[in-house]
């Protein structure tokens, strides 16, 4: 396996600690010597947000691991003409150069990150004794739980599919901070080792159970901008229902469900005035600062972004959506200028925000109703799967599903929340792939692995060909 290194601190902590939003306001600025990162608290704090800082980039979860290709690889926007940046993605053509490139990217990157994460790691435990108390447990539990996040995102991506390759070949999982080539592993191996990961990171955030907002201590200020103790719960969850291990996937939901207090649902008034919330904010168990946001967004959704703008036509969202004019995700998630009956998704959308626009740069990358669609599907009572989507329904502004569907019905149900609740988000590729879906809508051909699998750079080909 190879990968580049490079770790990042952030300029942060450079003004009084009373400031709730000085953490989030995180830029690259140098390079420093590992001794001398990793000699005090602070080093170890400003290590775990460059981390961070790395996540929230555009080939990862700021832009293609979320809004751009791994929507467009679910068929979530219009790319159909052939001068559209996102054309070839559309199709699937892994080979196009382009396509390539990104990919290789993605990969690049989240391998890289992962090796910042386990150089903190390899530090930790010789200094545990810098740590005031309980920031050992926070520090270690965060990198565990983002490593684990990662690779399950890595192996989502460039892995088999879970129904019919448990026992292939995957990808590495790299635990130690070394310049080795690591085997591809098992399958089941992969997560595994993926859920051990997370298993520790719960017992050492289980400490930490607070969602706090605007405390002193910036690095504690904003839950939700990190890695925490519910967040690895629905993690959990989320690769225990991947891999067919619905008993583990509906335990671990429950324990963010019976706490939902501290991620209330979004109502409707939170959706319109001077500060409409639209990445659903309270909802979010993890999602990741992106200071730039609107300059993505404005580049990717913007009518003024010309041939390459992600939209979708006006009958394939009204389809969507089932005709709803009370469905949040419609009345608030989506626009038109007007002109065309093309229509783009406003999630990230500022320009009307005049209050509290800090809440508009994050990303989500885990939130509450994908909790309770887990737990839907996850569930053996058919009465209980159908009781989790009417939650989610409810705080959505739509009806209630009646309690005699069959389950077939159900599972229609769960598929077609996933369809209208990620977009701008990067999970309905994921979902299709699980479920080796056959069919995707807006693509003419059936799926093969030859789609749902990426491709792996040429590099790790010829270095690690296993």
């Amino acid at each position: 396996m190879k990968y580049k290194f490079l770790f990042i601190t952030a300029s942060i902590l450079t003004v009084s600690l009373s400031s709730c939003t000085k953490w989030l306001d995180v830029q690259p600025k140098t390079n420093i010597s590992e001794r001398v990162l990793f000699e005090d608290e602070q080093g170890f704090k400003d290590a775990l947000n460059g981390i961070y800082v790395k996540m929230a980039s555009t080939s990862l979860y700021a832009r293609e691991m979320t809004m751009a290709t791994m929507d467009v690889l679910a068929q979530q926007y219009d790319v159909s003409g052939n001068t559209h940046a996102y054309y070839e993605f559309g199709k699937y053509n892994y080979a196009n150069a382009g396509v390539q490139a990104r990919l290789d990217q993605i990969w690049n990157n989240a391998y890289s990150t992962i090796a910042n994460i386990n150089n903190l790691l390899a530090n930790i435990e010789s200094k545990k004794s810098v740590f005031s108390e309980g920031y050992y447990e926070l520090i270690k539990g965060e990198a565990l739980g983002l490593r684990a996040f990662l690779h399950f995102d890595l192996f989502r991506a460039y892995g088999p599919t879970p129904t019919v390759g448990m026992q292939e070949k995957s990808i590495p999982y790299i635990d130690v901070f070394e310049m080795k080539v690591k085997p591809n592993l098992i399958t089941s191996d992969y997560v595994q080792r993926c859920l051990q990961d997370l298993d520790e990171a719960i017992a050492l955030l289980s400490i930490h159970k607070n969602v706090n907002y605007g405390v002193a201590d910036p690095f504690k200020s904003h839950t939700r901008n990190h890695m925490n103790y519910w967040a690895a719960n629905a993690l959990k969850a989320r690769i225990a229902l991947y891999v067919g291990d619905k008993a583990t996937a509906l335990q671990s939901a429950r324990v963010v469900i019976d706490n939902t207090t501290l991620f209330p649902f979004i109502q409707r008034s939170n959706l319109a005035g001077t500060a409409p919330n639209r990445t659903f904010l309270s909802e979010q168990l993890f999602g990741i600062y992106v200071p730039t946001l609107k300059n993505i967004n404005d580049g990717l959704f913007r009518e003024s972004s010309g041939s390459s703008v992600l939209t979708n036509k006006e009958a394939f969202i009204t389809t969507l959506f089932e005709g709803s004019s009370t469905d949040f995700r419609q009345v608030f998630l989506w626009k038109t200028d007007g002109t065309t009956s093309q229509r783009y998704p406003i999630k990230y959308l500022t320009d009307d925000i005049q209050t509290d626009v800090l809440n508009t740069k994050r990303v989500p990358l885990i939130r509450l109703s994908e909790v309770y669609y887990i737990a839907a599907e996850a569930s053996n009572d058919l009465t209980q799967k159908v009781n989790y989507l009417n939650v989610v329904r409810a705080n959505r502004g739509i009806g209630s599903l009646t309690s005699s569907l069959t389950e077939s019905q159900v599972t229609l149900e769960i598929f077609k929340e996933y369809q209208k609740e990620f977009y701008q988000e990067g999970q309905l590729f994921f979902y299709y792939k699980r479920n080796n879906t056959l069919r995707i809508s807006g693509y003419g051909q059936d799926m093969t692995t030859k789609e749902y699998v990426l491709p792996r750079p040429n590099d790790e080909i010829e270095f690690n060909n296993q």
